[in-house]
């Protein structure tokens, strides 16, 4: 495992040496230092009726690292987009591991869980996805 990442887990999470010797190879292989050289962008492209406040051109921005960078974001983070904006987030970061373009995912748009007013909703907020490299 890479510098940065264990002294990312024993610093942050304060997680013991006999703990990160116990994470599984997978887990292993998402926690990669590349994951700290991008941020991933979700950003408002239309809102209708948003109950959070989301407006069109409203940013949330993920890392770099894990954690929503709040920042730099400019959205307020509704309930409502956290289960499609960790998908999509997700689908970015295999792409970072594998050292490919995470811009090349296909599914880069995503819609909050309200689906609007004209499909039993309220209001209805989309995103494009993007990731940009840092440093």
């Amino acid at each position: 495992m890479h510098e940065l990442v264990r002294d990312f887990l024993k610093d942050r999470l304060g997680m013991s040496n006999e703990d990160i010797e116990r994470i599984p190879p997978g887990m292993q292989k998402i926690l990669s230092p590349s994951l700290f050289s991008y941020k991933i962008v979700a950003e408002v492209t239309q809102a209708e009726y948003c109950t959070a406040g989301c407006k069109v051109g409203d940013k949330l921005v993920v890392g770099p690292g894990t954690n929503v960078n709040v920042q730099e974001s400019t959205c307020p983070l509704c309930i409502g987009v956290l289960g499609p904006l960790m998908e999509r987030v997700h689908l970015m970061w295999d792409r970072i591991v594998e050292e490919r373009d995470p811009n090349e995912v296909w599914l880069r748009h995503l819609v909050c869980y309200d689906p609007g007013l004209d499909k039993g909703g309220l209001g209805a907020v989309t995103f494009k996805m993007y990731a940009e490299k840092v440093g």
